[in-house]
């Protein structure tokens, strides 16, 4: 199943976009190596962000294993969620939107922060355009949303997949709590 418009989806991926960023650019050993000041534009985490970091990718990882089993135990979510995506990448064609190609630049943004040997200055430059890529995609998708059939069939998908995944596992709900706390302590 290839939602990756859904709002449940998009909720844990605005979670996880700050945290990937932060943690790839800030855990790599060679910037510290490099440099005795870190350049203002590069984000520090502490090591108690770590772990809420860490534990954020648990929990994560814990939801989309319930949301997997839900959506194989509820053929019509399924159904409900195409149909979301469908009218979702309509619109996105309509608006003339091309987001793969930005995530995919995202990605590969990330794969060269991992790289032990850039400048300072080169790392600078890759939080500037993750960043911006980022911007340009809430940007897209807020106006995908103020679609206002979109911007409901969207709340009800995301509240259906939420309602069947706390039924199909009672830890849903502890987990969609604790996330939403982490995000914010994360983000203070």
């Amino acid at each position: 199943m290839h939602t990756k418009t859904s709002s449940l989806k998009s909720k844990l991926l605005k979670a996880a976009v700050p945290l990937a960023l932060a943690c790839v650019f800030t855990a790599a050993p060679a910037m510290a190596k490099e440099a005795a000041v870190v350049p203002a534009a590069a984000p520090q985490i502490t090591a108690q962000q770590q772990n809420i970091a860490n534990r954020i990718g648990v929990i994560q990882q814990e939801l989309a294993g319930i949301r997997h089993q839900t959506l194989q135990s509820h053929p019509e979510l399924v159904k409900e969620l195409k149909a979301y995506e469908t009218a979702f990448n309509n619109k996105v064609k309509e608006k003339g939107y091309n987001p793969e190609k930005l995530i995919k630049r995202a990605q590969e943004i990330q794969l060269e922060a991992r790289k032990g040997d850039l400048s300072n200055a080169k790392r600078t430059d890759l939080i500037k355009e993750f960043t911006s890529i980022r911007t340009e995609l809430a940007k897209q998708q807020k106006s995908i949303l103020s679609d206002p059939a979109i911007s409901k069939q969207d709340k009800q998908v995301q509240k259906d997949v939420i309602t069947a995944m706390k039924k199909q596992d009672p830890k849903a709900e502890k987990l969609l709590t604790e996330l939403d706390s982490l995000v914010k302590q994360f983000k203070s």
